[in-house]
């Protein structure tokens, strides 16, 4: 296979495949493929906001030890290969050509998942690279999803858990919680993120079920806690510690960060708080409140439910930002009601787009959910108009909304 080839065969699966019962599809398919997911070890993580910046913080730390640290996330934000990374190096396309071949041979029917190939085939790259550890994020829910074949990671993470996936995961908070604390494995320690209150029990009980130490960071012990226009910062142990990455809420994801690195060193690994220290001044992970400076300060923020929509406006509030201009797009799976109804308040203009995800609110329908200064606009023509209105109101461009609408709309502004 070449790459046309290959991404030819990725992209006729669908997001979720055939609907699933249990784990078998995908531990049929692993089989097939000797499973290699069998020879590594893993820091298996879950969560509805959050587990993305937990990944990046922990195994940049580990990275920076020394450990070929394998990195498995989703979505994509510049390009496929994003999504299966050794040491923040994304698979080569010589590399993913060859290993979807395998995957390709041992995939006989189409019920399959887009996600559950690109594991495999990242389970097989991890294996054949030596990965001395390996950074899991779930795709959604945890339970059920493809991740969960895994059967003893050094440690589990649940980062915040709030609505999101419904129609999958269930309708409230508590069902949804049930849903993450899946991955949760006999004898694994497992780290929950401290806003999780409404929904501790939940996996309290898991934990005492399964025999696991569950961990949940004192927020008492992170002290001296900042978070402005450059970054996060706080003491643990007598340590500070500047996070790059903007948002109270990332205090939250270093904390769980800490706790997940303390684990890693009572099983054996050798990461020192320097190793940490830079890991979290290096760590910014595209469209995740993402500044970029120019002659109109921009900001892209891929949250995309209502818990990540008020993450990003208490960041905008921390950094000075007022009444923005920003660019919004929803896809309809998501609380676009909600999210609206939040952006309206903090927003001095918005311009709704569509047309970058299968699944998008038209821009007109989007608009009419939106109560302040609004415009509809092709996608290609926004950043523009965004920088237009900035000027006038003296303010911001936000990009906000569907993680895939920050994908196209980063490509945009960083190629102008």
């Amino acid at each position: 296979m070449d790459y046309e080839q290959s991404m030819k065969f990725i992209n006729k699966y669908t997001k979720s495949g055939a609907r699933i019962k249990d784990l078998s599809r995908i531990m049929t398919l692993m089989e097939k493929l000797g499973n290699p997911q069998n020879d590594l070890k893993f820091v298996h993580i879950a969560g509805t906001n959050g587990k993305g910046s937990v990944l990046e913080l922990t195994s940049q730390a580990l990275i920076n030890a020394g450990y070929t640290t394998g990195q498995f996330t989703s979505p994509y934000i510049r390009c496929y290969e994003d999504r299966i990374r050794i040491n923040s190096e994304n698979i080569s396309e010589e590399d993913l050509c060859r290993f979807c071949e395998i995957t390709a041979k041992a995939a006989e029917k189409d019920e399959y998942s887009q996600f559950e190939i690109t594991m495999a085939i990242a389970m097989l790259y991890f294996k054949e690279k030596k990965c001395d550890i390996v950074f899991l994020e779930a795709g959604i829910g945890g339970l059920l999803d493809s991740t969960n074949i895994i059967e003893d990671p050094l440690v589990c993470v649940i980062t915040s858990v709030s609505l999101d996936h419904t129609a999958i995961l269930g309708s409230t908070v508590e069902q949804i919680a049930m849903q993450k604390a899946g991955i949760i494995k006999r004898g694994c320690p497992a780290v929950l993120s401290w806003n999780n209150s409404r929904t501790e029990l939940i996996f309290a009980k898991e934990c005492i079920l399964k025999d696991s130490q569950l961990i949940i960071p004192d927020r008492d012990e992170f002290t001296n806690c900042t978070n402005n226009a450059d970054g996060c910062s706080f003491t643990y142990k007598g340590n500070e510690y500047k996070i790059k990455m903007h948002g109270s809420h990332q205090i939250i994801n270093a904390a769980d960060a800490v706790k997940v690195i303390e684990i890693l060193r009572e099983k054996g690994f050798d990461i020192s708080d320097e190793n940490v220290k830079e890991s979290f001044s290096q760590v910014q992970i595209p469209a995740r409140t993402e500044i970029i400076e120019g002659d109109i300060k921009t900001v892209i923020d891929g949250g995309h439910n209502p818990a990540g929509v008020t993450a990003l406006l208490s960041t905008l509030d921390a950094a000075g930002i007022e009444k923005p201009v920003m660019i919004f797009g929803m896809v309809s799976t998501k609380d676009s009601d909600t999210a609206a109804m939040l952006i309206s308040a903090a927003a001095g203009a918005v311009i709704c787009v569509d047309s970058f995800a299968p699944d998008c609110i038209v821009r007109h329908a989007l608009a009419e959910k939106i109560t302040c200064e609004k415009y509809s606009s092709d996608i290609s023509d926004a950043y523009p108009l965004a920088k237009q209105l900035a000027r006038q109101k003296n303010t911001s461009v936000v990009v906000c909304g569907s993680l895939y609408l920050t994908e196209k709309m980063r490509k945009i502004i960083i190629n102008k």
